[in-house]
């Protein structure tokens, strides 16, 4: 497996794993509106020269303050459950470190991400913007929210309103 930096060459098998992991448009969706915004990049895993995996990476903001939001993030369903999100989140995570970014956010699971340098926000002072939102079945729970920090001594100045690009709703 290669994971890369996503080249206009790879966008639509990137578009096609977004939709085949969650079944519905909402993710591909997103992805199509965030991907040429100032400040988003996107990496893809390749298995013998398939795109099996794609994470996207976006401009967000902890008051004034520029980070990253990682998501959404997908592996074919074919591919799952052999570390190849794992993988990305972690390439992702250096990617953005090199890029400069202070942190990354995301909207997630706990014990997921919690493995994989993700600390809840709230230890940072951060609020979840959308903490009680119901999507279907699930409620979006403020240990949800969740950061990975880049530059401790960046991340301890952060405060304010959490923003996300208004693709994420």
């Amino acid at each position: 497996m290669i994971i890369r930096l996503e080249t206009p060459a790879d966008r639509a098998a990137a578009i096609e794993v977004e939709r085949a992991a969650f079944g519905e448009p909402q993710e591909a969706t997103i992805v199509e509106v965030v991907r040429d915004e100032p400040g988003s990049f996107a990496l893809v895993a390749e298995t013998d020269g398939e795109v099996v995996g794609h994470v996207q990476l976006s401009t967000a903001w902890v008051g004034e303050d520029e980070v990253l939001a990682l998501g959404p993030i997908a592996v074919a369903p074919a591919s799952q459950r052999q570390g190849i999100g794992t993988a990305l989140v972690a390439a992702a995570l250096e990617e953005a470190g090199r890029r400069g970014a202070c942190a990354v956010i995301l909207l997630g699971s706990p014990a997921y991400y919690g493995g994989r340098g993700f600390e809840p926000a709230s230890r940072h002072g951060l609020a979840n913007p959308f903490a009680g939102i119901a999507e279907g079945d699930f409620v979006i729970a403020e240990e949800d929210f969740q950061i990975a920090v880049l530059a401790p001594e960046r991340v301890a100045t952060l405060a304010g309103e959490v923003r996300w690009h208004p693709a994420f709703g």
